[in-house]
């Protein structure tokens, strides 16, 4: 892959990772299916206790459930993407998200909203329509819980 593919291919990649933070922030399910392969993993064990998630509609029942009940803010940051080959790629991404549940609606017993802070490690594969999510882990360095 020459220079100018590479710049190419990590900015699809960005564009990727911003249409996740766009369509789970305005809760385009849809939308946001579209950026997984069918065959993608979610871990996201730290906040659950749940061991990774296998496929794209139980990756995305899991993101649905927890902030369909929330307003959010997902804000990603200085990434680090490297190529492997033409058609899979690595990255990692500081985080930042914000999600406030409506009243009586938290998945945390006495918990109205979070600030998260931590990275997104990541994986990619280019399909027929572009780059899209293989593998998506959240690890959070520090969570500030705001009561009730």
């Amino acid at each position: 892959m020459d220079a100018l593919q590479t710049l190419l291919a990590e900015n699809e990649i960005k564009r990727l990772k911003a249409c996740y933070c766009r369509f789970l922030d305005t809760k385009d399910w849809d939308g946001l299916r579209s950026l997984f392969l069918q065959d993608a993993v979610l871990d996201v064990q730290q906040d659950t206790g749940n061991p990774p998630i296998h496929g794209r509609a139980a990756i995305i029942e899991q993101i649905r459930f927890a902030v369909i009940d929330a307003a959010s803010s997902h804000q990603v940051h200085t990434p680090e993407i490297t190529l492997a080959h033409d058609d899979t790629a690595q990255g990692v991404w500081a985080m930042q998200d914000r999600v406030v549940w409506q009243s009586g609606k938290s998945p945390i017993p006495g918990v109205a909203s979070i600030t998260g802070y931590g990275q997104y490690h990541e994986s990619y594969r280019k399909s027929d329509d572009g780059w899209k999510f293989a593998s998506l882990k959240l690890t959070r360095f520090h969570v500030d819980m705001h009561p009730d």
